[in-house]
């Protein structure tokens, strides 16, 4: 079981109180429902307004304190739902079952299953503004939206009206010694593809490919380190067999969990005929070999494995079918498409071969693209649908964001700055993120909106690895405090 109090002594206490609270909580994607409640009970008990837009974005008003009453409001934002995954074999229901968390050090994770400090920290932070007594703000904005990681949908949908600031802090970032000035935008790409099926005489038998161990990760985050993705991978090896002149029919294919994520695991159910089995399992053995040794210092965790089911295979797609969708999965591209000229080391244009999932006679595939051009970002969408064609299949756009362009002469960059380098003794580093950020979509609401992001170290995101170094919390927090009181007194 989980510790039974990992945030013992850790400051601020009021903002590891809130978190706690948000990790008996189940709120992925569009079952944000009992975290507002979370958010609409604390409102209630410190007699702050509460306001609920028509999609489900919750805003909490929070006067002033003293002299500092009458100053501008400031929006603190973050997101209520969280990416879900847990470890292979670990049955958890991120409906149902509450985050366990363990304490190693500086380190807070989870047990076997992300955290949620992407953006659980932001929202207890938030959160902590309103409870924590005594703290030198003026009227807050404490903006809380749904549905940010399957897309922004909450930010998309915001009731704009609800926001009388015009300075916006977002806690969604996960570098402590930066501050985050823009991002790309995105653009989910769904996929198609019939996969007719014909029927199988007792000839041939069920077999399994699977491949697990990989790491993963935030495909805003970590697409440009050297991560398997594991559809690729299973493409790799089918190919494999095939070019070894085994033939191979598709039951189902089945890999990735969320758009954002690079899949880390996926399986594929074959009808191999009978006679071939032991030709099958040399040539996976051969395939496993060549692939763990190519990705041995990146992904020492891969695993590729062969197993013959018991239940026996009526029916698979038939050969062209099998074709098109290999194809498919082939062409389709995946990783870094370019690299920021302006900001050195920041990836510039990207797409992330995201899930497959088979349904009878029917598979779907989704990717997602991200770039800071909006113009090369539809010519990604445009390849992506012309590979989509020329396969056999259908695609559609089915999700989007804008961008968030940076503003070099923003006087919230430059508070933000001021109130970091008091804190920390030296300055932040500012940056263009690949990742996707709700500011973006908040600044196409409200025009005249100035921003900025940080937060505190947050690495593995969106993985069973995720986890948070507590001291980056209480860093983060001060930067947070003096940069809300800076504010209240320039414009008091």
């Amino acid at each position: 079981m989980a510790d039974e109090n990992p945030y013992a002594g850790l400051e601020p206490a009021e903002l590891w109180r809130h978190f706690a609270a948000l990790n008996a909580i189940p709120r992925p994607p569009g079952h944000e429902a009992a975290a507002r409640e979370y958010v609409r009970h604390v409102a209630d008990a410190y007699g702050a307004e509460f306001l609920q837009d028509g999609h489900g974005n919750a805003l909490v008003r929070v006067s002033g304190r003293g002299d500092l009453a009458e100053a501008e409001p400031v929006a603190v934002q973050a997101h209520l739902d969280m990416v879900c995954d847990s470890a292979p074999g670990v049955q958890h229901d991120f409906t149902r079952d509450p985050i366990l968390t363990r304490r190693e050090g500086d380190r807070i994770s989870a047990r076997d299953s992300t955290l949620g400090a992407d953006n659980g920290i932001g929202v207890a932070a938030a959160l902590a503004l309103l409870t924590e007594p005594d703290l030198p703000c003026g009227p807050l904005e404490l903006l809380f939206t749904v549905e940010e990681e399957i897309g922004l949908y909450g930010a998309l949908a915001l009731d704009a009206g609800m926001l009388r600031a015009r300075s916006l802090i977002n806690l969604d970032s996960e570098d402590d010694d930066a501050l985050t000035v823009g991002c790309a935008g995105g653009a989910d790409v769904k996929i198609r593809l019939a996969l007719e099926q014909e029927p199988l005489d007792a000839g041939w038998s069920a077999v399994e490919l699977r491949v697990s161990g990989l790491t993963g990760g935030h495909s805003g985050v970590q697409i440009h380190e050297h991560r398997a993705n594991a559809i690729k991978q299973l493409v790799a090896v089918i190919d494999r067999l095939r070019d070894g002149r085994v033939d191979v029919r598709l039951s189902s294919l089945t890999a990735g969990t969320a758009h954002n994520a690079i899949p880390l695991a996926g399986a594929a159910r074959l009808a191999i005929a009978s006679g071939a089995i032991e030709r099958a399992r040399e040539l996976v053995r051969e395939a496993s070999s060549a692939l763990t040794g190519e990705w041995s210092s990146d992904e020492p965790g891969l695993t590729i494995a062969l197993r013959e089911l018991e239940s026996p295979v009526t029916q698979a797609a038939n050969a062209a079918a099998s074709e098109r969708l290999l194809s498919l999965l082939r062409e389709l591209p995946h990783g870094v498409l370019a690299m920021s000229e302006a900001f050195p080391g920041t990836v510039a244009t990207s797409i992330n071969l995201a899930i497959v999932a088979t349904d009878g006679a029917q598979v779907e595939v989704q990717t997602s693209a991200r770039s800071v051009s909006a113009e090369v970002l539809a010519g990604v969408v445009a390849r992506v649908q012309d590979v989509a064609r020329e396969n056999g299949g259908s695609a559609q756009l089915e999700g989007g964001y804008p961008g968030w362009e940076p503003r070099p002469d923003s006087p919230l960059l430059a508070a933000a700055a001021r109130a970091y380098e008091r804190v920390h003794g030296t300055q932040p580093k500012i940056e263009v993120v690949h990742g996707g950020l709700e500011c973006g979509a908040l600044i196409a609401k409200v025009p005249d909106l100035d921003a900025v992001s940080f937060g505190p170290r947050i690495r593995e995101a969106h993985t069973p690895r995720e986890h948070v170094y507590a001291s980056t919390v209480t860093g983060t927090w001060q930067v947070l405090l003096t940069l809300l009181e800076e504010l209240a007194l320039s414009a008091g």
